[in-house]
């Protein structure tokens, strides 16, 4: 699949998963993923048993307010649109996920799942299954990349237009209005996570909303303490707390830095403090280039 686009797919070979199984990286995507595909499982043995999790309005206006988190998760077996949605989100999902990290990714889908959630209680509108989240991301990735070419040489744009036309006018032929309200929150809610999250870099108009250090990844300054336990902080020695070929030692005796070398550790500083915050993956492929550029300069 990935063949019939013309952008490079992310490299997720060095993506930290949560957990694993076996020799399976479960990472945000594939838990989801998985979850999805358990609950189909679990509705054809019993469905009673996953009506905890549905999205009723009712239920949660009497507080289980759980619902307006897990009900993404069910999914019914009734037709091989589920297993395509499902296969959809994985391949997207992965990408945004590659390109995010996973913790900011995570914090884009519950945001993505929460903020549409309440405005569908407010209105009395009962949702469950993968598709509306499967299509924030897949349109997610269309704003990031908008002139990728799906099958028969088709723009990407093109495919999203198509997308929420269809999803329009199939609402506007129900009279399902509380559906068209649910439908606009959640376009606008990834909208504007994406763009906060630093995506969809092609709608510059968008308004980018800022995060909290929680949800962004980032930060307060301060002694900071690596996974191998040593402290870090400002000044002397902070190139040594990630491992790698920019952790060369420092020449012995006096030196003088100059006002190009100070800037330059200041720039590898602030890549080592991303770095630490939200792991290597953060980085975006220019950061990582500049982050060996530096790190030579100033072995």
């Amino acid at each position: 699949m990935a063949g019939r686009f013309s952008y490079s797919p992310s490299d997720r070979s060095n993506s930290t998963p949560w957990f694993k199984v076996g020799n399976l990286d479960v990472t945000t995507t594939v838990l989801i993923a998985g979850l999805c595909v358990v609950s189909m499982i679990v509705w054809a043995i019993d469905s009673t048993l996953l009506e905890p999790f549905v999205l009723f309005a009712d239920d949660v206006r009497h507080g289980q307010i759980w619902r307006l988190v897990t009900w993404p998760l069910v999914n019914t077996p009734e037709s091989i649109w589920t297993i395509l949605t499902i296969a959809i989100f994985w391949y997207f999902g992965r990408e945004l996920e590659g390109m995010l990290g996973r913790n900011r990714f995570a914090w884009f889908l519950g945001i993505v799942t929460v903020i549409p959630a309440v405005v569908a209680t407010i209105v009395d509108l009962n949702v469950w299954g993968l598709e509306y989240l499967e299509l924030a991301v897949i349109l997610v990735f269309i704003a990031e990349f908008p002139q990728a070419r799906f099958m028969f040489n088709i723009p990407a744009w093109a495919i999203g237009a198509v997308i929420i036309g269809l999803q329009v006018l199939v609402l506007v032929a129900n009279r399902d209005s509380d559906g068209l309200i649910f439908l606009v929150v959640l376009l606008a809610t990834a909208a504007l996570a994406a763009r906060s999250f630093g995506l969809a870099s092609g709608l510059p108009w968008l308004p980018q909303l800022p995060l909290p250090a929680l949800i962004s990844g980032t930060r307060s300054s301060g002694p900071r303490r690596s996974s191998k336990g040593k402290v870090r902080g400002k000044g002397k020695g902070r190139s040594a707390v990630v491992e790698g070929p920019w952790s060369a030692p420092a020449p012995p005796g006096p030196t003088r830095t100059s006002p190009d070398a100070a800037a330059a550790q200041a720039e590898l500083d602030a890549l080592l403090d991303k770095i630490s915050a939200t792991g290597l993956d953060s980085l975006t492929s220019d950061e990582k280039r500049r982050l060996n550029e530096l790190s030579r300069r100033l072995r």
